[in-house]
């Protein structure tokens, strides 16, 4: 990601298998996510002679619903595409972001939103599928140099369930959206990784895997942690889950380097090229106006001391 390449690491696994917790981690163990934070900026520091502008956004799918983690009051909101960016989620809140702690805490409070409940499996079961996405921007620090931008999309997603086992009320209908979208993400799956090619992938059946497309159609490096349960209760999901596995390993990806001319980066270079032209039209006009002052108060010296010498000399012809 660091050098230009999309990226894009996901979790599958059935409920309380751990994949939260491989994601995140907790405050003496840390996951994934905050791992790749801090790898991040230690490449930043390691590269004098580039510049970055990291910005970030975090949101969850629940039932088939798409809400912004990092302002909760945007909620159900749409997809959309263009040829430029792809497919993208509209009016999602994105924060520039300078340090790790600032990622981490951003990262804590989109956490503290996120939809999550009691099932018969575990106390606090994840009931929606998140996506933290970083976008990084660099560049060369001379004039010339191209812009590189690149993405990187870390999901964690809610465990397959079994309807039964998973609850009852809103928890059957929680379940019944997952299992749903977790289907089509390996029917995706199953369609990309077939040696005959099919001529149509079903990206539009789940929002999940809509949103996902740019990374799985293999424009991005796609890596894939599939967290299974040691109980042999689990057996089904456990051979599901491998299956998935073997599935994703098969995928291809023919990655490169993006470049974008109208990034972020550059805006702030052209405002920042804005600014100093300002700040050196201002100093050559205060350098003006001092001169005209310094010439107008010699003229004025040069004139009182004309007027003391007239004084004199009138005094001394009066004197004699």
């Amino acid at each position: 990601v660091m050098k230009g390449f999309h990226g894009c690491l996901f979790a599958y696994g059935q409920t309380s298998a751990g994949k939260t917790y491989t994601i995140h981690g907790n405050e003496t163990d840390r996951g994934i996510l905050p791992r790749s934070i801090n790898l991040i900026f230690k490449h930043i520091e390691d590269q004098p002679s580039r510049e970055f502008i990291l910005r970030v956004s975090f949101f969850e799918i629940y039932n088939e619903v798409v809400n912004d983690l990092l302002a909760p009051e945007n909620i159900n909101l749409r997809i959309r595409e263009d040829r430029k960016r792809g497919v993208f989620v509209s009016g999602l809140k994105e924060e520039v972001v300078m340090s790790p702690e600032q990622v981490l805490a951003l990262l804590a409070a989109g956490q503290s939103h996120r939809h999550v409940g009691r099932t018969n499996f575990n106390e606090a079961s994840s009931r929606s599928h998140t996506v933290f996405r970083l976008v990084v921007e660099s560049a060369e620090k001379t004039s010339n140099s191209r812009n590189q931008r690149s993405c990187l999309n870390i999901v964690d997603l809610a465990g397959s369930e079994n309807a039964v086992k998973a609850g009852s009320g809103s928890r059957i209908k929680e379940t019944g959206y997952i299992n749903k979208s977790l289907l089509t993400l390996g029917h995706v799956i199953k369609r990309l990784s077939s040696e005959k090619k099919s001529a149509h992938i079903p990206y539009r059946n789940s929002k999940l895997t809509r949103i996902l497309q740019n990374s799985l159609c293999g424009q991005a490096v796609v890596a894939v942690i599939c967290c299974i349960s040691p109980s042999s209760h689990n057996l089904e999901e456990t051979l599901s889950t491998l299956k998935f596995a073997s599935r994703a390993k098969r995928l291809k990806a023919s990655v490169k380097v993006n470049y974008d001319e109208e990034t972020l980066l550059k805006q702030y270079r052209n405002e920042i090229e804005r600014l100093k032209k300002e700040v050196r039209q201002l100093r050559r006009r205060a350098s003006s106006l001092a001169s005209s002052s310094s010439e107008s108060e010699s003229a004025e010296r040069r004139s009182s001391a004309k007027a003391r010498i007239s004084t004199q000399s009138s005094s001394s012809s009066s004197s004699s």
